[in-house]
């Protein structure tokens, strides 16, 4: 999915376009959860023909899926408009109008009651299918995604508290929690998870766009990981630096206070060792030795070489030359 020249939430919708109509039942719902969004439904009463429902998108692609919703689940042919970009916006509107269809269409999928009004979801079982349905047709009409990259953020609008909570169990159906609802002008459903938007997105049918988003997800682990490891090697590497200075230090401190002479025979090997590899661990100075020896016995080695100086003898309570 390419998303130069455009949103991401465009390249989305125009994947969700493409999804094949399924069974009726299912075409109806996703027409259902498109009108009900949050800007994509108008009404006009007070005419001959009664109310009419019309879905205004700046989505060509959205304008094609009604189209084909109505024609495929109820049989109606829309009328669709085109006004051209002008000097406020500089994209092309796009209105599919139901027409005389309206009141018949909107009472079948429960958005009208028998005088033409709106109302709330009805309750009731929805099969697997028609779920989905709902979704991608809400997500179609009031759905935005943020772009693969940044944080993860998809959030669906609508102007109806009832039409919310009727979503957000739905999405909840999908992608095992409900997602977070933020109110205002108007309501907001958001998702943050990237792991449950990237489920719904493959859940609703917009594959590319699912595998988009884990790819990039995916790299931003890695990294972060791959940092991790940098920063602990960092640490301790600074570490064993530190404290292969203070052994140094501490064998020095044994020759000065004893001699070459006065220190037994591994120990005079193992003082040879790390004045020679100062940068060494501890295991690689035991591989250095002849016969090689274990980490543990270097250890053991070089703190019998720190109680040789003026440090540890007196920790030892042994008294210091004047």
């Amino acid at each position: 999915m390419s998303t130069s020249g455009g949103s991401f939430t465009e390249a989305v919708r125009q994947e969700l376009s493409g999804v094949p109509l399924g069974a009726t039942g299912a075409v109806q719902q996703e027409l259902a959860g498109l009108l009900r969004t949050s800007g994509s439904l108008t009404m006009r009463g007070g005419s001959r023909t009664g109310p009419e429902l019309r879905v205004v998108t700046g989505s060509g692609a959205v304008a094609r899926r009604v189209h084909g919703l109505a024609l495929h689940g109820f049989g109606h042919r829309p009328e669709l408009k085109v006004r051209a970009p002008g000097s406020v916006r500089n994209t092309p509107r796009y209105a599919v109008l139901l027409g005389s269809a309206s009141l018949a269409i909107g009472r079948e999928l429960g958005v009208l009651d028998a005088r033409g009004r709106p109302i709330p979801p009805r309750p009731g079982p929805l099969r697997g299918e028609e779920r989905i349905a709902v979704v991608r047709g809400a997500l179609l009409g009031g759905g935005s995604i943020a772009r693969p990259g940044r944080a993860p953020h998809l959030e669906i609008t609508v102007t109806d508290q009832r039409v919310a909570s009727w979503l957000a169990e739905l999405i909840g159906g999908i992608v095992g929690a409900r997602p977070g609802c933020s109110e205002g002008e108007r309501i907001r459903l958001v998702l943050k998870s990237g792991e449950r938007i990237g489920t719904l997105l493959a859940t609703v049918g917009a594959v590319t766009a699912y595998l988009e988003l884990e790819e990039r997800r995916l790299r931003r682990e890695l990294r972060g990981e791959a940092n991790r490891l940098a920063n602990a090697d960092r640490a301790n590497l600074r570490r064993t630096i530190e404290a292969s200075a203070a052994q140094v230090g501490a064998v020095e401190a044994a020759i000065a206070a004893v001699g070459w002479d006065g220190l037994a025979d591994e120990l005079r090997e193992v003082a040879l060792v790390r004045l020679a590899n100062p940068e060494a661990s501890l295991a690689e100075l035991g591989s250095l030795m002849d016969p090689p020896v274990s980490k543990s016995a270097v250890h053991r080695r070089l703190h019998r070489l720190e109680q040789l100086g003026p440090a540890g003898a007196t920790a030892e309570g042994e008294p210091q030359d004047p």
